[in-house]
């Protein structure tokens, strides 16, 4: 009987994809979860004797207050062969859990203001060591603007997402529907797909400033005498309606080529017997597209969710990112080693996994909760 030859063809295509996914996913995600939830600290060795090779006998932290006992004075042997007098102190110290520590320590591990006659100490210096901790993390609920950044990020997720889905599908039927003229549909809803985040915030900040498009307008149609200030620390409503605006325009275009696909896909036979049976648009949009577009939109809204987690330039351009702030911001704020940040990567990891699981979160959910029949079928 001849045996099966194995295919390793399929497996030689898929490596370069988990390598890619290794290198630049697996690897920076277990470094960042490392940074929120690891912390490098000194732990000093409390040495059985007045030998650096002597066995150990306790470890006390960083800033520890001891008692010290016994001293001895020895001559260590310097590298161009001449000898230096050198202390080591027996030292009583508590660990954290109230453990008594008593042994020896060499004079560069501890403060101590006369090495003769003192008889307290503090522990300034020791070894590398690494402990895992929810102090980042605990630090980052806490922190006062953490509050606002979520807040504020998912006012926006839930403002920004039914706009672009429901304007996005009015799009992909306009395009679907093949009328006169739709390619240059097609290029206008485009057109911002072209630009940065950044210069999209731009945009809309020249929109609404003082002496924008939008002020002149309303002055020179008599609605307003004066110029309005939308985007101040007093009327924060209007930097988020001009955040979801931005948002709205700049990437509604993502939504619409999702769903466009998802409109290719579906058998024209299907909405041609719902008009041969009488079904109004809104009945062929209600019971044949949107059921089988489900995929589509599933791809869409995990996806757009995710960005919008991660919204970032356009808020900075709009707002300062000071007055309203996003978890995205706070990111930034804290890993920023200038005048402005707090050159902390341990507390912008914390923020960064918290983005990153409620990230996953929201996903699983629409994983869950918009599934075909097929899906659901086979559960």
């Amino acid at each position: 009987m001849n045996k099966k030859k194995w295919n390793l063809a399929p497996y030689l295509l898929i490596l370069p994809s988990f390598i890619y996914l290794a290198v630049f996913f697996a690897w920076p995600m277990v470094r960042s979860l490392q940074l929120a939830f690891v912390r490098d600290s000194q732990i000093l060795p409390v040495l059985a004797e007045a030998d650096p090779d002597a066995d150990v006998v306790g470890r006390l932290e960083m800033q520890t207050q001891v008692a010290v006992v016994d001293r001895t004075r020895l001559d260590e042997v310097l590298p161009n062969g001449r000898t230096r007098p050198v202390y080591w102190f027996k030292i009583v110290g508590e660990t954290e859990g109230g453990e008594q520590i008593e042994g020896w320590t060499h004079q560069k591990n501890v403060f101590i203001e006369s090495r003769t006659t003192s008889e307290t100490a503090r522990v300034t210096s020791g070894e590398g060591a690494k402990e895992w901790t929810l102090d980042y993390v605990e630090r980052m609920i806490n922190d006062y603007r953490f509050t606002n950044a979520l807040k504020t990020t998912l006012i926006l997720i839930v403002l920004i997402l039914p706009i672009q889905f429901v304007l996005a599908i009015v799009m992909a039927l306009v395009l679907q529907a093949q009328l006169r003229g739709s390619t240059i549909f097609l290029y206008i809803y485009a057109i911002p797909l072209g630009i940065s985040d950044l210069a999209a915030g731009l945009v809309w900040v020249s929109i609404f400033t003082q002496r924008g498009f939008l002020n002149t307008f309303l002055q020179q149609i008599g609605i307003i005498n004066e110029p309005f200030i939308y985007l101040s620390a007093d009327h924060q409503n209007w930097m988020i309606v001009a955040i979801v605006l931005a948002e709205v325009w700049r990437a509604t275009s993502i939504v619409m080529v999702i769903v466009v696909s998802g409109l290719q896909a579906i058998p024209r036979e299907y909405l041609e017997a719902g008009e041969l049976f009488g079904a109004s648009l809104w009945q062929r949009l209600r019971h044949i597209i949107l059921p089988l577009l489900k995929p589509s939109l599933q791809v869409a809204l995990i996806l757009r969710t995710i960005l919008a987690f991660q919204v970032f330039a356009v808020v900075v351009a709009i707002t300062g990112g000071r007055v309203l702030t996003v978890l995205a911001y706070e990111t930034y704020r804290w890993y920023d080693p200038g005048d402005s940040g707090f050159n902390n990567p341990n507390m912008a990891a914390a923020y960064a996994g918290f983005i990153m699981l409620i990230s996953l979160a929201f996903a699983v959910f629409y994983l869950r909760t918009v599934r075909t029949q097929e899906e659901a079928a086979r559960e």
